[in-house]
């Protein structure tokens, strides 16, 4: 090729064609810097795909860490919430001095229970694979994306949940070698190992004392904390199983579902198009249904199929609510900016039909005296969505909204619904 190029250059130059040559070696300058800026690009596509396949096995090393993290946190959920189940066990039926005798199994229950709640635990997390990414020149390949975010915002939150977790387990030892000292030589093998007495029924009186003793209380009362931590482990482990996803699709910025879903962790809430705060009889992280009445009440709700029953009970009360309470980020944010969102829709039945009753919508600043703007609803036994436009709650500060909405109840009446999915949803 080349010997081809410069026979062309000889002939042109034999033949006093000047104009041609300059033309062709101009020519030929430009196909010279063609193929210069072809290898180039070559080389930076091969580069860049070099980097991105090494950034994708550093992300997969996290994704494999964060998958071993969701495994502990599930075992460490259950564990948490068996403890704070045989705590309220042992507080109803054990602690009050109606009752006056104990048998040798009873015992052993309580001393079980005493060894899980000594036997402190604590979320550790993968990080390694995490503190390799930040450190590495990949990290800027991703900054500033959805995925960075959400990176940064997990492992940020397992810290907090192991100091929290610290915190809470250095206030139990402390007060376990309280209890040691106070009840050495005086209960304390009893308590703790009563299988080893020759008739336990002579010493039960003496067990229960120990059991009733303030310290023994305090015990138990710390244990029952446990329950503040489900909240947290369930926020970690919907960040991580929308990260291991998100890496395992390749994406880097969030869906609309992921951004309602994350909604409550990250705090995005106008960032999505809809804002879902029941979804098949289910509310999502972020929000917590309760139930509030004239009088002494029960929290009349449960989840029955894909729905959400709440009960109305007849000649009870003079009013009653169901009602959705914003509670993020371990109930540190009570409020969100709903001003996004002009239309409410509401997707319900009535047990029988008929059922007339109100729905509000509140915010942080609203008396609890009933003056808030309603809009008044009256159902079928049909399911129907029932669509509301969030300005006719005049009173309420769409920006600073607490109670997202509230099904209120006045009368003697009683009344039965059925509510499937409640989503708020921009114009």
């Amino acid at each position: 090729m080349i010997k081809f190029f410069r026979k062309i250059r000889r002939e042109l130059l034999e033949q006093n064609k000047t104009t041609k040559y300059v033309k062709y070696a101009l020519g030929e300058i430009f196909l010279v810097v063609i193929g210069i800026l072809i290898a180039l690009q070559i080389n930076n596509w091969n580069e860049e795909k070099i980097q991105k396949g090494e950034l994708n096995d550093v992300l997969m090393s996290v994704s494999n860490g964060v998958l071993s993290d969701l495994r502990e946190l599930n075992l460490l959920s259950t564990a948490r919430a068996n403890i704070v189940a045989k705590v309220d066990s042992i507080q109803n039926y054990y602690m009050p001095t109606t009752k006056r005798s104990l048998t040798l199994v009873e015992a052993a229950y309580i001393n079980f229970t005493t060894e899980n709640i000594s036997n402190t635990i604590q979320f550790n997390s993968n990080l390694s694979a995490f503190e390799s990414l930040k450190n590495s020149s990949y990290f800027g390949k991703i900054q500033g994306t959805d995925l960075a975010l959400l990176l940064s915002t997990y492992f940020t939150n397992a810290d907090k949940i192991k100091n929290k977790e610290t915190e809470h387990n250095q206030a139990y030892k402390k007060l376990e070698d309280y209890w040691r000292s106070k009840f050495k030589n005086n209960g304390a093998e009893l308590y703790l190992k009563p299988w080893l007495a020759e008739d336990f029924t002579l010493v039960a009186p003496k067990f229960l004392e120990v059991l009733r003793d303030d310290t023994t209380l305090a015990i138990f009362e710390i244990a029952g904390y446990e329950a503040s931590f489900l909240k947290p482990y369930e926020e970690q482990i919907l960040m991580g199983e929308k990260l291991i996803e998100m890496i395992h699709d390749s994406k880097t910025s969030f869906d609309q579902q992921t951004k309602l879903e994350l909604s409550s962790v990250l705090f995005t809430f106008g960032d999505a198009d809809f804002v879902s705060v029941l979804t098949n009889g289910q509310a999502p992280t972020a929000f917590e249904v309760h139930y509030a009445a004239s009088d002494v009440f029960i929290e009349d709700f449960s989840k029955v199929e894909d729905y959400l029953a709440i009960t109305y009970p007849e000649n009870t009360y003079a009013w009653g609510t169901s009602y959705f309470l914003v509670d993020a980020l371990y109930g540190r944010v009570n409020e969100m900016d709903f001003s996004p969102y002009s239309t409410v829709f509401v997707e319900m039945k009535g047990a029988v039909g008929g059922e007339v009753f109100d729905i509000t919508m509140k915010d942080v600043n609203d008396p609890p005296d009933g003056t808030e703007s309603r809009v008044e609803i009256e159902l079928t036994t049909d399911w129907k969505v029932y669509e509301i436009k969030t300005n006719r709650f005049e009173t309420a500060d769409m920006k600073r909204i607490m109670v997202p909405l509230a099904f209120v109840f006045e009368g003697s009446e009683g009344k039965k619904i059925h509510v499937r999915s409640i989503q708020f949803k921009k114009d």
